[in-house]
């Protein structure tokens, strides 16, 4: 990056359910010092996830968690005692399930807060900087990114740094605020969009809604199929994921002070522009 100054080694963790190209991607840029970063482990949700071999051959922890032992319990089988005190503020305050409401929703929202709790205790006892989503296929609850928020808050206590709390960061395969959810990438090619995009940003209480980091685009020609656009997709998320974590590593991602309306991020690099070039010529040729 232009100008580099002394960039911090970040610490992550990884949360994968499927196949784990970014966190391949991540462990590649590190290997040749591309990312300023180590993986302390990886977790998934999927016992069969390609992403934790990837994890092992690399000497990296890798951490199932099941979550299907917490969805198939039955109401009358909930612990609800296990539950955080504030369960019923977090009931109240979510927003990923409109359509839901009464006992199908707290109990709903009890078996994801129960299979968070799990997964909280085992990130936090890998003490990560940031947690990366790259193809986690699960919601989280207001439990879950308020823990992050409010433990960062705690750790940066007199710091003198920017409390902002934004600790977890999600790659979503679309030019958010368009086409949120589990298809970006179909959702884009039957739009009929004439260029698609993907989305580095930070995660907050909502499905995908949560302050960009950054975004790249790509071209849609006429000929092309669904899986020729994710190609072309997935090419720029493995440069665009590693180059925001290196922003944060050198602290180049910082509040703009002069929004107010939402928490908007901008990116002080220096080499933004250089970057952003590239990435436009790499969406190009692939």
């Amino acid at each position: 990056m232009a100008g580099e100054t002394q960039a911090k080694k970040l610490r992550l963790v990884v949360l994968v359910s499927g196949s784990g190209t970014n966190l391949q991607a991540m462990i590649d840029r590190i290997a040749d010092g591309r990312l300023h970063a180590e993986i302390a482990a990886v977790i998934s949700d999927n016992p069969d996830a390609f992403g934790l071999e990837r994890a092992e051959k690399h000497g990296i922890p890798a951490v199932f968690i099941d979550y299907r032992k917490y969805s198939k319990k039955l109401p009358e089988n909930i612990p609800w005692e296990k539950l955080p005190e504030n369960f019923d503020q977090i009931v109240q305050s979510q927003r990923l399930f409109p359509h839901l409401h009464g006992s199908k929703l707290r109990e709903r929202l009890a078996r994801m807060v129960l299979a968070e709790q799990e997964l909280v205790a085992i990130i936090d006892s890998y003490k990560p900087d940031y947690i990366c989503l790259a193809g986690f296929m699960r919601l989280l609850s207001p439990y879950f990114v308020r823990h992050y928020q409010e433990t960062t808050a705690e750790q940066n206590q007199g710091s003198g740094r920017e409390l902002t709390g934004w600790r977890i960061i999600n790659i979503h395969p679309a030019l958010l605020p368009a086409f949120p959810g589990v298809n970006g990438y179909g959702d884009t090619f039957e739009y009929g969009c004439r260029f698609g995009g993907i989305t580095v940003h930070f995660v907050d209480e909502g499905e995908d809604t949560g302050p960009i980091i950054g975004q790249a685009i790509y071209p849609i020609w006429p000929r092309d199929s669904l899986e020729e656009i994710k190609k072309r997709g997935l090419s720029l998320e493995y440069e665009l994921y590693s180059q925001c974590l290196n922003w944060l590593a050198f602290g180049y991602v910082e509040i703009d002070q002069k929004q107010t309306e939402r928490t908007v991020f901008r990116i002080t690099d220096p080499g933004y522009k250089d970057f952003m070039n590239n990435l436009v010529e790499l969406s190009m040729k692939s």
